[in-house]
């Protein structure tokens, strides 16, 4: 279909009027969002980052009313028909005892493994630390559920009554929001209490009695033993004999016989070393081995260092490794090639190091790469 000249010119007209009316209601939107909330937020969830689920729960119940009154306004006045239905199932939802109750477990939750979480994240790993405090969050959550029920249904009905949202009747028959008319045959205690409650719990309880067992964190606390910060203070001579004998295949029984007493000599002779003074890591102790020809001289204790560092893959830190490939090699970079993408990630990932390389350090390098007909 074909248009004249005028009726394009109104037909573009029209659609830059809406356009203009759509900005003019984001703009509205935005500048009565924050008006009403100059110091707080609603930030993007992150995929990979469950801290970002925690700080945005934490902006939702302060932010509660100041949230219910903005959709209020996009239902009344918004221009969109969609956004305006979008507003008024959000609101529905929002005074439902269903999203309080889920609302305050997750940042229950959440609230219990922050903690752990960014302890476990950290660049500087202190495993000793890290271990006691999957323990303690593990006796917490079990805590929360076998005595946590009462005091967690204070704090939703608290939070019902002061915005006015829906309070359910515990003792009165469950009925699914989905399949209203068909009985369930159980009641709201019991559905939220057991399905709901409970269930969350023993499913975060369970994950971390899976990942955490007691082999991998009694191989982790005696992983720790190898540290070298403090002047190796956490050397640990029977954890390290331990640790070698979890791998047979590594470590034959005469071999951890002799790793015993080569320990002995090891620590004496690293600590006598002002070389090994103010090392922070694993890699660094195993550089300066190469570099001062101990590996030669503490061979199995070199060997074990080195098993260590590879069980270092699942840390978080080379877990940021591989989700940097993501953000490198995008779809615009299908065909970058492995020893370029190599180089391309180190420079991404190693940000800290390189801001120490200048400009002149640069240039210089590649001057001296070849003969150039002009300097650089």
């Amino acid at each position: 279909m074909r248009f004249s000249g005028d009726d394009r010119k109104h037909r573009l007209y029209a659609l830059r009027m809406e356009e203009l009316s759509n900005r003019m209601e984001r703009s509205i939107y935005m500048w009565f969002w924050q008006a009403n909330n100059q110091e707080l937020s609603l930030q993007r969830l992150g995929n990979t980052r469950w801290g970002s689920h925690y700080r945005i729960l934490l902006c939702m119940v302060d932010l509660f009313p100041s949230i219910v009154e903005v959709l209020e306004y996009i239902q009344n006045k918004g221009v969109e028909d969609s956004k305006r239905r979008q507003a008024y199932g959000l609101l529905k939802y929002f005074h439902t005892f269903d999203c309080i109750f889920y609302i305050q477990l997750m940042l229950l939750i959440l609230g219990l493994i922050k903690n752990l979480s960014m302890a476990l994240q950290r660049k500087d790993q202190d495993i000793l630390n890290a271990m006691s405090l999957v323990e303690s969050t593990k006796r917490e959550l079990q805590n929360l559920r076998n005595d946590g029920w009462d005091s967690f249904m204070d704090k939703v009905f608290s939070f019902c009554e002061k915005h006015d949202a829906e309070i359910l009747n515990m003792e009165e028959d469950f009925v699914d929001s989905k399949r209203p008319r068909q009985k369930t045959h159980i009641t709201n205690l019991h559905q939220y209490k057991v399905n709901c409650f409970y269930t969350v719990l023993d499913l975060q309880l369970q994950e971390f009695n899976d990942r955490f067992t007691e082999v991998n964190t009694d191989m982790l606390i005696c992983m720790a033993s190898l540290s070298p910060i403090g002047s190796f203070r956490e050397f640990d001579k029977e954890k390290l004999v331990r640790l070698a004998k979890l791998y047979p295949e590594d470590f034959s029984v005469e071999e951890c016989l002799s790793l015993e007493h080569q320990l002995g000599i090891y620590i004496d002779n690293v600590r006598e070393d002002k070389m090994f003074d103010n090392l922070k890591n694993l890699g660094d102790i195993s550089r300066l081995m190469v570099e001062t020809q101990k590996h030669l001289s503490h061979p199995l204790v070199y060997r074990l260092l080195k098993l260590v560092l590879t069980l270092y893959v699942a840390t978080a830190r080379v877990e940021r490794c591989f989700s940097t490939m993501k953000l490198v090699k995008t779809a615009t970079r299908n065909r970058i090639g492995d020893q370029f993408l190599s180089d391309y990630l180190v420079c991404y990932i190693e940000k800290e190091l390189l801001d120490f390389v200048t400009n002149e350090i640069v240039i210089k390098r590649f001057q001296s790469m070849s003969e150039r007909r002009v300097c650089l």
